[in-house]
């Protein structure tokens, strides 16, 4: 039988076009008759195509899509002249001249399901269009005549630019990519305005199966077939010039998605935009409505803000010590060489300066090892893991992989390196079991710029910069002191560091506070006792205040978790998450005005409606003499007191250490005019982070990282001061004592006062005979 099918092909073809012809009228005939089961073809534009939901960053640059199908609605105006060109060589050449069947096209497919033999596609780009949005893939003559009334009746009621547009947002292209805009982004990571002959011949290529036979990455050469296939039909029909052809054969196909090689950054802070959206829009919509979300982040402050946290975390990490169970790929099921093994973290490896990446171990002798990251070879000596107090011997095998650090990079890596060559200087890492958070907020607007939630969001989706309540330690103590100036005392109030135990007549329990060096120091300002974090003369004030009094100074600043009028809130006894601690800290930035942190700035819908529009949302709760003169006690905390890892950053900076009980949480939260930082460093199960891992150490040389990052791009528009309120005056005084400078006191400082409140006694000799300078040393506590 298919020897007689061979013999007299043409023949048949003759016949069967002319039985078909009659019998696609007939069956037309009876469709007509029976239509009404069919589909209806109108209101096309009203159908709601899946798109994606894109968010952006304060720069206008897309971040995240969130989509079931990935597709972005474009306008006829949007589709480039070539890729018109294009596709009417490729899949339909009559286009603008049938009445929505290209007859001869359909002949062949007909045929081709009546013999069973593959003649290729016949359908024209509007019966494309009715099989997409109504149809099934199914391969029958049933399937294809209403394929073909449907086209009749698209024709009918909209023009061909219409349905070009239609089936340019609709037509699928692979890896869940719907549409040409989609399309054009994803393989060249452009708008499909912009793209080239070649590129858009390559879109067009892959029309006909793109999962499989027409994978750009997985079957590239039946795709390079078809793209110089359609090429030559361009060519043929005077679409382009044989100089456009020669160039646009000699592109290269894309190796990889346009996006393969970008990092992904602001894990958290996607997430806890997604979070919102959902709750407020519904799923469906935030994954098929197509949104436009508008949000508040800085892309290059969440770099530094995720680098800064890392790096810190890792430092903390390796006081604790090597814990070592290293994974070896010596032995691997592959039964692969090390020296041909690759790690699937380097799928996106980006070889950058002070970056952290996992390595394979290729040997280790005489106190270095050789280590492969992807391609290139780098060395790690005894002195860059001498933290471990090992041998690198005894922590490290040939075949383990283990994370290092990029110390220095030797030599230029876009160059063909030879065998064994050291490009690489490398530091010994571990992945820290500690966990940390940052955020950043603007304090004009109040919109986060930065939001890391953990150490990786791949490990753990839980945002500790939202979710996690924690302990404050002494970053409570700014709002303590704010309720005591407002109650009469001033930076120069005197006040005695002494043992005390309290009759505490809120649990019915004596209550004696310590401070962390678990000494006293006597008489002291209220200025000094902040500077240095003092926590009795912190409980003194509270039991001048009471507790209830200090708990609604909390509430004016925002924090919203229970609090209990108890001795220990002097110490920052209880729970709050670091997103309301930042936002209270705003406050003194702001001089007395809080600031309600926000994601979001619009978001907007696929027909350009503003569907929601969020605008800094601001509270005064205190005085802005008030403000003023804890922001000057906060600047002073970091210059001289417990915040002074910060002193030398190049901006006016105000802020303040937490440390709680057994070093389980650490703190720093800290300001400059324009910005507030938090940053909080902890174990999940709330175990100590070890000996003296104090805000100081463990948390705010993370704030610094962040900080000269910052300044480095940022710090010509940072005011060069905090602005001082009419009310507030500056009076030197003498340090030691809080009383007005005279000829016979020796330390003259300048000290910021409320109108009215300032010194009226002098200083005496007799004073410094039982007063400690505290300025003349630094102090890591608390």
């Amino acid at each position: 039988m298919k020897r007689f099918v061979d013999k007299h092909f043409k023949g048949l073809v003759l016949l069967l076009s002319a039985l078909i012809t009659i019998m696609v009228g007939v069956l037309i005939g009876i469709i007509l008759v029976f239509q009404k089961g069919f589909p209806q073809i109108e209101n096309l534009e009203d159908i709601n195509l899946k798109v994606m939901t894109v968010l952006y960053d304060d720069k206008g640059e897309a971040i995240q899509e969130f989509a079931i199908e990935k597709r972005a609605l474009i306008q006829r105006a949007d589709i480039p002249d070539i890729l018109v060109k294009t596709l009417i060589a490729s899949e339909d050449n009559q286009f603008y001249s049938h009445w929505g069947i290209n007859f001869r096209g359909t002949l062949r497919a007909v045929l081709g399901i009546l013999t069973g033999r593959n003649l290729g596609g016949g359908s024209s780009i509007t019966q494309q269009l009715a099989r997409q949005l109504f149809l099934t893939e199914d391969r029958n003559l049933f399937r294809k005549l209403q394929e073909m009334l449907m086209a009749i009746q698209i024709e009918k009621r909209y023009s061909k630019d219409q349905i070009l547009t239609f089936y340019c947002n609709k037509i699928p292209l692979g890896s869940n990519i719907y549409g040409m805009e989609a399309g054009a982004r994803y393989y060249f990571g452009k708008s499909v305005k912009d793209i080239t002959l070649a590129e858009a011949v390559l879109l067009t290529s892959v029309i006909p199966n793109p999962y499989t036979t027409y994978n750009v990455f997985k079957n590239p050469g039946n795709c390079l077939r078809k793209r110089d296939y359609i090429l030559k039909r361009m060519l043929g029909f005077k679409f382009i010039t044989e100089d456009q052809y020669k160039e646009a054969v000699k592109t290269p196909l894309p190796e990889k998605p346009s996006a393969a090689d970008q990092e992904k950054i602001g894990d958290y802070f996607v997430e806890e935009t997604r979070r919102i959206a959902a709750s407020k829009f519904g799923y469906n919509q935030l994954y098929t409505g197509g949104l436009r979300v508008y949000t508040t982040l800085n892309s290059q402050m969440q770099q530094w803000a995720e680098q800064a946290l890392k790096e810190g975390l890792h430092a903390l990490d390796k006081r604790r010590g090597w814990r070592g169970g290293l994974k070896n790929v010596r032995n691997n099921e592959e039964n692969t060489p090390i020296e041909s093994y690759i790690l699937p973290s380097w799928k996106k490896l980006k070889i950058e300066k002070g970056k952290i990446l996992e390595g394979i171990v290729l040997e280790v002798s005489n106190g270095r090892a050789m280590v492969k990251i992807g391609s290139h070879q780098g060395v790690l000596e005894a002195v860059d893991a001498e933290w471990t107090k090992k041998k690198l011997e005894d922590i490290l095998k040939t075949g383990d992989a283990a994370l290092f650090s990029i110390l220095e990079i030797l030599k230029p890596l876009d160059r063909l390196e030879e065998e064994g060559e050291i490009v690489l200087k490398l530091g010994l890492e571990q992945e820290p079991e500690v966990e940390g958070a940052v955020l950043v907020v603007e304090n004009e607007t109040g919109e986060i710029k930065a939001m890391v939630g953990g150490y990786s969001f791949k490990r753990s989706q839980w945002n500790r910069a939202t979710q996690a309540l924690r302990q404050t330690g002494s970053t409570i103590k700014p709002i303590v002191f704010t309720a005591a100036i407002e109650h009469g005392y001033t930076p120069a109030t005197m006040l005695v560091d002494e043992p005390v135990i309290f009759d505490n007549r809120w649990t019915a329990e004596p209550y004696e506070p310590q401070n962390d060096s678990r000494d006293f120091v006597g008489a002291i300002t209220l200025r000094h006792a902040f500077e240095q974090s003092r926590n009795v003369i912190s409980a003194k004030i509270v039991n001048f205040l009471t507790p209830p009094v200090v708990i609604r100074y909390a509430r004016r600043f925002g924090i919203t978790t229970p609090l209990n009028p108890t001795m220990s809130i002097a110490l920052g006894a209880y729970e709050v998450t670091l997103k309301e601690m930042v936002a209270a800290y705003t406050v003194f930035p702001n001089l007395g005005i809080r600031v309600n942190p926000f994601l979001v700035k619009k978001i907007v819908d696929h027909n350009d409606r503003i569907i929601q529009e969020n605008y800094p949302d601001k509270k005064k709760v205190i005085e802005e003499e008030t403000a003023y003169i804890i922001n000057y006690l906060m600047q002073g905390a970091v210059q001289w007191g417990t915040g002074w890892r910060a002193k030398n950053l190049e901006a006016p900076i105000g802020g303040k250490t937490g440390t709680t009980d057994d070093y389980t949480d650490a703190w720093f939260i800290g300001f400059s005019p324009s910005i507030t930082v938090g940053v909080w460093v902890g174990m999940d199960l709330k175990e100590t982070l070890g000996p003296e891992e104090t805000g100081s150490r463990a948390a705010s040389p993370i704030f610094v990282r962040f900080m000269e990052k910052y300044l480095e791009t940022y710090g010509e528009s940072e005011p060069r001061q905090f602005r001082q309120p009419p009310d507030v005056i500056m009076v030197q005084i003498d340090k030691r004592t809080g009383k007005l400078l005279s000829p016979d006191c020796l330390y003259p400082f300048w000290g910021a006062f409320i109108r009215g409140t300032e010194p009226v006694q002098y200083c005496t000799p007799e004073d410094h005979e039982k007063i400690v300078d505290y300025y003349e040393t630094s102090d890591e506590r608390q």
